[in-house]
């Protein structure tokens, strides 16, 4: 190619890529990201970030800030009131719940139900960040949640994918990863890599980057759907056999039982509250779900999650709250006869909406100071 003809190709890119860009700002409302990459924890949202973005999967803007750490919610003091009670919960997108206002997120739906049982100053503090891992939080804990001294942290353990972004073997993301050797010993297996610069400055500069990627990635999803394959979150039903799988359980042990140890080692409690995914409260996505399993060869059952976990709690002696019943009870009483996430799940299948984010404040409030969780209120 000459000279000429290579500048009049890059003309000709130029004027396209600006063209789009334009289209895109002109006819979508999808905005600059919101996630930065961190060398340390993997991600998190722009710091200072306070305005309205356009989330796909609840059709519409949502009004979001960010607070100077790079979390979701207010600035929070570094001293908590000496009378006062501060809740911290890590966990991902489920937790993080960008599509959902903020006081209809089950967090501040969990502060406001212990400040109306008479804890004024009660703090409930939203560490959730999308793509996190249980590693992530572990991370996360270390490098901002423990400065803030809090009284209890809850890990929101989602079924949906914590399990396969805990293994290297299952995943890869712009987290941190860890392993496990012979002796269970847990060890982190290096930083997550850095972002190239360019792709940063596309994030928060180019509407038609942004756009591309969420095209991108709606038709991954379609495709693996329509191929009948399943993704390696859904590998959680997986019973036995499969070695990933099982690498990834072990892991998800050794994560659980490190944080619940440095957590009370800085004296506060710990506890873990599991999100469900749509499929298992939902039964035509489940039926969906165990089809797609076994052409992929896989043998699913719809309890091995939970069954899994409450092994891993009932050996390490950590205090749990499993959704899944109240989820699924709450999904029975659908209108429509068979159990169904519509109402509880965006677009039915998603992260929780409105409702679903009403149903797990009221159970972890209950938990907290009606049921088994009361003694994690408790100062040590």
């Amino acid at each position: 190619m000459t000279g000429a003809n290579l500048a009049l190709a890059t003309a000709s890119l130029a004027v396209a890529l600006l063209g789009g860009e334009g289209l895109v700002r002109l006819f979508s409302p999808i905005g600059p990201a919101l996630l930065v990459t961190d060398p340390v924890v993997g991600k998190h949202y722009v710091p200072g970030f306070d305005g309205h973005v356009f989330v796909d999967e609840a059709r519409g803007q949502v009004e979001v800030r960010i607070n100077s750490r790079g979390f979701r919610g207010p600035e929070w003091p570094r001293r908590k009131p000496t009378d006062g009670l501060r809740v911290a919960v890590v966990g991902d997108s489920m937790t993080a719940a960008i599509a959902t206002d903020e006081e209809r997120t089950f967090v501040r739906r969990l502060e406001a139900g212990l400040r109306r049982d008479g804890r004024p100053t009660a703090e409930v503090m939203n560490f959730g960040v999308a793509s996190a891992s249980t590693g992530a939080e572990l991370v996360t804990w270390r490098s901002a949640v423990a400065e803030y001294r809090p009284d209890l942290v809850l890990l929101a353990f989602f079924t949906g994918n914590d399990l396969a972004d805990n293994s290297s073997r299952l995943t890869r993301a712009p987290r941190p990863y860890f392993d496990v050797d012979d002796e269970g010993r847990l060890r982190q297996e290096g930083e997550p890599p850095p972002t190239p610069a360019l792709v940063r400055w596309l994030d928060r500069h180019s509407r038609l980057y942004v756009w591309q990627k969420v095209a991108f990635r709606r038709l991954r999803g379609t495709s693996r759907t329509a191929s009948a394959g399943i993704e390696p979150g859904q590998r959680i039903f997986a019973r036995g056999g499969d070695p990933a799988v099982d690498h990834a359980w072990r892991v998800t042990g050794a994560l659980l039982r490190q944080l619940r140890d440095e957590v009370e080692a800085s004296g506060a409690r710990f506890g873990v509250v599991v999100i469900p995914c749509a499929e298992e409260v939902d039964d035509s996505r489940w039926a969906d779900l165990a089809r797609r399993g076994r052409g992929a060869g896989l043998d699913l059952d719809r309890g091995e999650a939970s069954r899994r976990l409450a092994g891993i709690f009932g050996r390490e002696g950590i205090t749990a709250l499993d959704l899944t019943p109240v989820f699924a009870e709450a999904a029975r009483s659908r209108p429509g006869g068979a159990a169904s996430a519509s109402g509880l799940y965006l677009l039915g299948r998603f992260h929780l909406d409105d409702e679903g984010h009403r149903v797990a404040a009221e159970a972890i409030h209950r938990f907290l100071t009606r049921g088994a969780g009361r003694g994690l209120l408790e100062p040590r």
